[in-house]
């Protein structure tokens, strides 16, 4: 039995491409055309239901991305911050941070910095 969808990553004429095949109909999508449907899907997700979870499921594999470019800047019509996030597949993701998120953010990545340091500190002596 086939499956009815199939996606691969593809070297069409020397240009890398993903290739995207519904029950025999397939269709060629170089970098930016994957990044426009990326980028559109994940609207749509984001308007149905159920929604994302909250917090992160505990049982799932996420793909972490490790020492990711970041960037923050003043948000220009709130108290708060802008934080971006690179993911080299996903792409630059935004986020509005009011003030009191910020305040919680710092706490908690405060606490982990904390720690990380305690540790080396530790292997030190």
């Amino acid at each position: 039995m086939t499956r009815p969808m199939n996606i691969e990553k593809v070297n069409e004429y020397g240009h890398n491409a993903v290739r995207i095949d519904i029950e025999g109909r397939a269709v060629l999508l170089d970098a930016s055309d994957l990044d426009a449907v990326i980028e559109h899907l994940s609207a749509l997700r984001a308007m149905m239901r159920p929604e994302v979870p909250k917090t992160p499921v505990r049982t799932h594999q996420y793909v972490i991305e490790v020492d990711p470019c970041w960037h923050t800047e003043k948000h220009p019509l709130h108290d708060g911050a802008m934080l971006f996030l690179r993911h080299s597949g996903l792409g630059w993701a935004g986020f509005a941070l009011p003030v009191e998120s910020l305040a919680q953010m710092h706490h908690a990545l405060s606490r982990h910095l904390e720690a990380s340091l305690d540790v080396q500190h530790g292997m030190l002596n």
